[in-house]
């Protein structure tokens, strides 16, 4: 881990870097770091909290782990007419994104910050921009992340309309679907 952090200094001193913000997946052993080289911020750039579930099992397996109201919803929100796919509107995402962030007062990234990190995960497979709709009209989008075993939900929004059709759920569901046929098991 030592060599990891000289090549961690040697690229900030290339690209004379003022400060290094470092937001690890886990803060366990196996991200160590020298006690006083960096100090916790009072400000987070990604969403600071997250649950883990595990996908291991099939589709029916993970929906019976869930709470009732949960799978309820999914289903409600297919019996309603509800459909997903994946997506490529950046600025529609964006624009959900600040209503959602109105709404629930969080901070919502730029447009581009948004578009640049789609535009350098999604070639790869290691991103997805899905949205969920009602008669071709987008009603929530997210964009989750897959890398190794592992995948992301990271930025998730809603616009104010047609909520009582739970689209936010069948989402949910399909960004574990998705994850599992990247080969993530969590």
């Amino acid at each position: 881990m030592i060599s990891f952090w000289r090549e961690v200094d040697s690229v900030c001193k290339k690209n004379k870097a003022v400060f290094l913000k470092v937001e690890p997946d886990s803060w366990d052993d196996s991200f160590r770091l020298p006690p006083s080289a960096f100090r916790i911020s009072p400000h987070n750039i990604q969403p600071p909290r997250t649950i883990t579930i595990s996908i291991k099992e099939d589709d029916e397996q993970i929906l019976a782990r869930m709470k009732p109201k949960c799978r309820y919803n999914i289903r409600l929100a297919e019996k309603k007419g509800i459909t997903t796919r994946a997506w490529d509107d950046i600025p529609a995402f964006h624009e959900m994104m600040t209503v959602t962030g109105g709404r629930d007062k969080f901070g919502v990234h730029s447009q581009e910050y948004y578009q640049r990190a789609y535009e350098l995960f999604h070639p790869k497979g290691t991103c997805e921009l899905l949205v969920a709709e009602f008669e071709g009209k987008p009603l929530a989008s997210l964009m989750v992340f897959a890398n190794g075993k592992r995948a992301w939900y990271v930025y998730g929004a809603s616009n104010d309309q047609e909520r009582n059709r739970m689209p936010t759920y069948l989402l949910q569901w399909e960004a574990i679907r998705w994850a599992k046929a990247c080969g993530c098991d969590e």
